[in-house]
């Protein structure tokens, strides 16, 4: 028998969660982006599930964009970050790519090699410091690249640093800065601003692309709603077995560092998965689980392979070898493992390593 960890993906929800992000903005077309191995669901499979229904998809690196066209995937697809080296711009020209552009040297080595892209986004930077260029130069990108006659059509885009922090008026001046900007560009351009969080809960420019993220595989990039919470429906559900049971009696100290104490005698499940798998070591005893649909807890610190549990009310019910056990998903939003863990959803999903079994179900 193989071990019991899997994540199963469901696909329509990834898709579902892509049409509610285009119903949000109607005007606008939309990025799937699939960076980071699609947030760990699997960038491949998804990309073909979407494929013929998303408008492009979006990825970080190259080696991301190479492997969905390698896959068969035949949209457009964006490299959020640009380039890295100057030879790219080949594989952007041959595989019809297009590309993120903020520095001179990105903008230098693409005007030198002389091969055409069909789009180019100009980033700005609207006060998130850590892509693109000045507003005065963000014109002057953008009117060399009409000039080259290299490039079907330049777009201006940034991104928000605090568009999840619905208190925080940072998003409205970057916003405001933003269009300020547009403005001032001859022509007019069109825009790409919006993340999961922006396309959701801020009045973004119409027309142009937004870039939906997180949000297609259901998890939320607000901290103080779930996707389900937002309309979403959650993509990844993260199972296992139980595999040992014993009883601890009131007193015994349970794992590494003996960081758990039983107040009173109960079972202790011991379950396959850790954090060699993806697991958050930083999960404290009380992260919610499911065992055989009951409501569980960690109980003791996260090992490599291995998590130990405790159901909530343990009453008359019985663990046994083989129960069931939901880690995150169906019943348990990933939103509150993270949040028990003192980081992100978009952390737990991306850093899944390659042990857990990977299942994908598609609609009937």
């Amino acid at each position: 028998m193989s071990r019991p960890l899997t994540a199963t993906v469901d696909l329509e929800a990834i898709l579902s969660n892509y049409r509610y992000a285009k119903q949000l903005h109607p005007t606008c077309k939309a990025f799937a982006v699939v960076k980071s191995n699609a947030y760990g669901h699997g960038a491949v499979r998804v990309a073909q599930y979407l494929e013929g229904e998303a408008d492009a998809f979006a990825v970080a690196t190259i080696e991301e964009a190479l492997e969905l066209r390698e896959a068969g995937i035949e949209a457009p697809i964006m490299l959020l970050e640009g380039v890295f080296e100057a030879s790219e711009w080949g594989l952007c020209h041959e595989h019809g790519f297009w590309a993120a552009l903020e520095n001179t040297v990105q903008l230098e080595s693409f005007l030198e090699l002389g091969q055409t892209v069909e789009k180019v986004f100009v980033k700005l930077d609207t006060g998130m410091h850590r892509l693109g260029v000045t507003k005065e130069l963000a014109s002057e990108y953008i009117q060399r690249l009409r000039d080259s006659g290299l490039v079907d059509e330049v777009l201006l885009m940034t991104h928000f640093s605090c568009a999840d922090d619905l208190a925080d008026l940072t998003t409205m001046k970057q916003l405001t800065f933003f269009e300020q900007a547009r403005q001032s560009i001859d022509g007019g351009v069109e825009a790409s601003v919006a993340n999961s969080a922006a396309i959701m809960k801020w009045s973004v420019p119409e027309g142009g692309w937004i870039r939906p993220g997180i949000m297609l595989y259901g998890i939320s990039p607000f901290a103080e709603l779930s996707g389900v919470e937002l309309g979403l429906k959650p993509a990844m559900t993260l199972t296992s077995k139980v595999i040992s049971v014993r009883t601890v009696a009131a007193g015994e100290k349970v794992g590494y560092g003996a960081t758990y104490t039983a107040e009173e005698d109960h079972q202790l499940a011991t379950i396959a998965v850790g954090y060699g798998d993806g697991y958050p070591r930083a999960a404290d005893n009380g992260t919610p689980l499911l065992i055989k649909g009951k409501a569980a807890e960690l109980a003791g610190r996260v090992s490599m392979d291995m998590i130990t549990a405790r159901l909530v009310q343990d009453g008359s019910s019985t663990l046994t070898i083989g129960d069931d056990v939901v880690l995150w998903g169906n019943g348990v939003p990933v939103e509150k493992v993270a949040y028990w863990s003192e980081t992100i959803g978009y952390e737990l999903v991306t850093r899944m390593t390659t042990r857990p079994k990977m299942t994908y179900v598609e609609a009937d």
